[in-house]
């Protein structure tokens, strides 16, 4: 019977004596009992009790994790020591201690032994001695693992509280930081109220297509979308569809089981099922085929989702927001993009402008994107000089802000000085032409002065180069233009050929007039 006890009763990783509870044996004093004593004898802690009575004594006093309850034949004395078939020592064992397992010993089925509580194990008075150690290893296992359940849900309830305002820090600290707050923007840039308008939309659980050149920063909007949308607390999940074939782009969305294609070698769960009650961006979703647009369209539609190589649907609830750098409705008009998943994405299109059509906020990306690459390459670096911030303002940034960001890291690597200098933009930045365009881009991205120009004020004289010649001109015709009509906007520019807006620009290039409260 060694086997019964020498190690694995537990947990099956063998536990020393110390650690387990004791056995307790309740029946008469017959040559029975002292065999299931034999049992345990040497592994486990043996205590005997010859009625009931003084079984709840030692269940009160000791550590008992298993009571193996032998019950006398029916019509033996046995009845009158607590421990009938019928009697209430079952239900007071089972109310009392819960946690003590219960072995019993008896002839006959349940039927005959009454209402024992469903915990109870029964073994039949001839079994084999192999199957009561068998029985006995199981209880053991069962109370030590009933002992854990406990002692975790006291700990959860402990910890719980805890645990749970950690957690709500951590989901605000994920909010804030990847909430609108994130997009660097100047007052009065573009992005203003493109940023608003996105803030309004992200509350509502509807597809956002997201427009815009590369690097303009779109997977930043998606993000700030759905960290201010109800979902901010789930799951966000971002999949490049421009990187990858047709057949691996469906088995990473969708899922695939085992065996569905060459290389599946096992079952796979798809971005959509992981990003369930949360997001998912579909970045570059103008790459996509017909065949892929088609899945996808009805997954907008119905929600509903069927792993690659399988006929199970899945019923998910995920919001999309696709980006793409695309011109999407020229793709639909060249047949090259499906039409109703156009206008399935286009609830709620944003479109990001061009780092050129926002100047005004190159500043303010290069300071931050200029403190975070020093910060990740451990270097101090105490800003630009002012003539290469000129120029960086002035450039149009065709690869947009991670254009700005590659430049800053090359001015970073390079730097000797504790300012970033013109010298160390890269050539194409350092021209004479850009030098002068910077001069007048920083011009134009200066608030209005408060002084008023007039036609009279404006110098005419010849000296200075052509573009310096050509402004003063068009300067002084705006001025004289703006008097003749006394100041009226819309006169003017109809006279100019102007719109009001490219009036007002012009007017504020040069200083003439006010730039509000005019007459109309």
């Amino acid at each position: 019977m060694s086997t019964l006890v020498e190690g694995p009763l537990v947990d099956g990783r063998g536990v020393a004596a110390e650690s387990l509870p004791s056995v307790l044996v309740i029946g008469a004093a017959s040559e029975r009992a002292d065999a299931l004593e034999d049992v345990t004898q040497g592994h486990l802690e043996c205590l005997r009790a010859t009625h009931w009575e003084e079984a709840r004594a030692l269940l009160v006093s000791e550590w008992i994790g298993l009571a193996i309850v032998e019950l006398a034949p029916e019509g033996n004395a046995a009845r009158g020591m607590g421990l009938s078939p019928d009697g209430g020592w079952a239900r007071e064992l089972a109310h009392r201690w819960p946690e003590v397992q219960c072995l019993v010993i008896a002839d006959h089925g349940p039927t005959s032994v009454g209402d024992w509580p469903e915990a109870f194990h029964l073994v039949y008075r001839r079994s084999p001695i192999e199957v009561l150690g068998r029985t006995i290893g199981g209880a053991l296992r069962q109370y030590q693992l009933e002992r854990e359940c406990r002692r975790l849900r006291a700990e959860r309830a402990l910890y719980q509280p805890t645990v749970q305002a950690r957690l709500a820090a951590h989901r605000l600290r994920m909010r804030e930081a990847g909430g609108f707050e994130t997009i660097i923007r100047a007052p009065g840039s573009p992005l203003e109220p493109l940023c608003d308008m996105a803030a309004r939309i992200a509350g509502f659980d509807v597809p956002v297509l997201v427009l815009g050149e590369s690097g303009t920063g779109k997977e930043l909007m998606a993000r700030a979308i759905h960290a201010s949308s109800l979902r901010s607390e789930m799951p966000f999940y971002a999949l490049d569809c421009g990187a990858v074939t047709d057949e691996l782009l469906e088995s990473e969305l969708f899922g695939h089981c085992k065996g569905a294609f060459t290389g599946a070698s096992s079952s796979r769960v798809g971005l959509l099922e992981r990003a369930h009650e949360g997001t998912l961006l579909l970045d570059e979703i103008g790459d996509t085929s017909s065949a892929f647009q088609l899945r996808l369209l009805r997954f907008l539609q119905e929600g509903e989702v069927r792993p690659v190589g399988t006929n199970e649907v899945r019923q998910l609830d995920v919001r999309v927001i696709a980006a793409t750098n695309r011109d999407l409705m020229a793709e639909v008009a060249a047949g090259r993009f499906r039409e109703d998943l156009y206008h399935r994405l286009t609830v709620a299109p944003v479109e990001l402008p061009p780092l050129r059509e926002r100047a005004c906020d190159i500043a303010a990306l290069a300071e931050v994107l200029l403190a975070r690459i020093a910060s990740r390459h451990g270097v101090r670096v105490g800003g630009f000089t002012e003539e290469a911030m000129a120029c960086l303002c002035a450039y149009s940034w065709p690869g947009n802000v991670r254009e700005l960001e590659n430049q800053i890291t090359r001015m970073v690597m390079l730097a000797t000085g504790e300012k970033l200098g013109v010298e160390l933009l890269s050539p194409h930045l350092r021209t004479d032409e850009w030098r002068q365009q910077s001069v007048e881009r920083r011009r134009d991205i200066q608030p209005p002065p408060k002084e008023t120009t007039t036609a009279a004020q404006i110098e005419d004289e010849d000296a200075g180069t052509l573009r310096e010649q050509v402004e003063r001109l068009e300067a002084r015709c705006l001025a004289q233009a703006l008097e003749r009509h006394g100041g009226n906007k819309s006169r003017t520019a109809s006279e100019l050929g102007l719109s009001r807006i490219g009036l007002r620009a012009k007017l504020q290039r040069y200083g003439i007039g006010e730039a509000a409260g005019d007459p109309e």
